[in-house]
C-alpha cells in the first residue's frame, strides 16, 4: 500500500506540474505561481466563459471556492465551469446521457439529503430536463490521493425511506465495515450525492454522472487504471438503483460532444483540449 501511495503521489506531483506548464503555454501573458495558482479566478476562464453564467451559483455554494481552489490550474471546479458554462445560454447544443433537452443548468447545486445537522452535498453541475435530471460530480486530481469512506451516524440512523432498499445504502453499510475498500474513488461522496438526488428529485428519472479528468496517456501510470477499476466495481454494486450511476472521462465527453458540434462548440472544445489535455 505504501509503495502504491508513493507512486500515486509522484503522478499527482507530475500532473500538477503538467497543468501549470500547460497554463503557461496557453496564457503566457499571465503569472502563475509554482503551486499552480493564478492571481484571479477570472484568469482561469476560457474564452467564451462568462462570469454571469456561473459566479452567482458558486457564491451560493459552500467553501468560497472562487477565491481559493478555483484559482488553481488543476481546479476541478474550474474544469467543470470551463466545460459547461457556455451551455447555459446554449442548452439545446448539449447532448448528455440522452436526457436533454435541458431547461436549466446550475453549478454548486445543493441537494439536501433530509438529514438533521451537517451540510447538504454540493453537486458541481446539475442539469434539469423534462423530466430527466443529471447531477455531475467533477474530479481532476483529487482521486490521485487515497480516500477513506466516512459517514456521519445520521446517515445510518435517519434514512428510513425507500433509499434503504437501494444499492447505495447497501454499499454504505459495506463501507462502514470496510472504509478503506476504495483507495482512489471517493465512494462515500458519491453515495451522499445519490441520497440527495434521490430525495430532491423523487419520482423523476435521475442520474448521477461521475466525470473525471485523465491525461492523454493514462495507460502509462497504474493509478489511472486502478481508479477506473474501482469506478466499474462501484457501478456494479449500485446498478439498478436510483439515481442511475454513470461515469465518463472529460476527454471522452469532449470527443462525444465534438461529433456533431456547431461552430461555436468546436472552437470551445479546441480551447478545452489545448488547456487540459496533457501527457504525464
Amino acid at each position: 500500500m505504501e509503495r502504491e501511495t508513493q507512486s500515486a503521489n509522484k503522478v499527482r506531483t507530475a500532473t500538477l506540474r503538467a497543468m501549470r506548464d500547460a497554463f503557461r503555454r496557453y496564457r503566457p501573458d499571465l503569472e502563475i505561481d509554482d503551486g499552480g495558482y493564478i492571481a484571479s479566478f477570472h484568469d482561469n476562464l476560457l474564452p467564451g466563459v462568462s462570469v454571469d453564467d456561473f459566479v452567482a451559483d458558486l457564491q451560493s455554494g459552500d467553501g468560497n471556492e472562487l477565491e481559493t481552489k478555483f484559482r488553481a490550474a488543476h481546479s476541478s471546479s474550474a474544469l467543470a465551469v470551463n466545460t459547461f458554462a457556455p451551455f447555459r445560454t446554449r442548452r439545446s447544443d448539449l447532448d448528455l446521457l440522452e436526457v436533454g433537452p435541458f431547461q436549466s443548468l446550475q453549478f454548486e447545486r445543493k441537494c439536501p439529503t433530509g438529514l438533521r445537522g451537517g451540510r447538504s452535498p454540493n453537486l458541481d453541475v446539475l442539469l434539469c430536463g423534462h423530466p430527466g435530471v443529471i447531477g455531475i460530480e467533477s474530479k481532476m486530481t483529487e482521486y490521485l490521493s487515497r480516500h477513506r469512506a466516512k459517514f456521519r451516524p445520521a446517515y445510518l440512523q435517519q434514512i428510513r425511506d425507500e433509499r434503504c432498499e437501494q444499492g447505495y445504502f447497501r454499499e454504505m453499510l459495506r463501507l462502514l465495515e470496510q472504509p478503506d475498500h476504495y483507495a482512489w474513488l471517493d465512494a462515500a461522496q458519491l453515495i451522499k450525492h445519490a441520497f440527495g438526488l434521490a430525495r430532491t428529485f423523487r419520482g423523476r428519472p435521475v442520474s448521477l454522472l461521475y466525470l473525471y479528468w485523465e491525461p492523454v496517456n493514462p495507460e502509462a501510470h497504474p493509478v489511472f487504471g486502478e481508479h477506473r477499476r474501482e469506478i466499474e466495481e462501484f457501478a456494479e454494486r449500485v446498478a439498478g438503483s436510483t439515481p442511475e450511476f454513470h461515469s465518463m472521462s472529460y476527454p471522452a465527453l469532449w470527443a462525444a460532444l465534438g461529433k456533431t458540434a456547431p461552430e461555436w462548440l468546436s472552437m470551445h472544445l479546441d480551447n478545452l483540449s489545448s488547456r487540459y489535455l496533457v501527457t504525464i
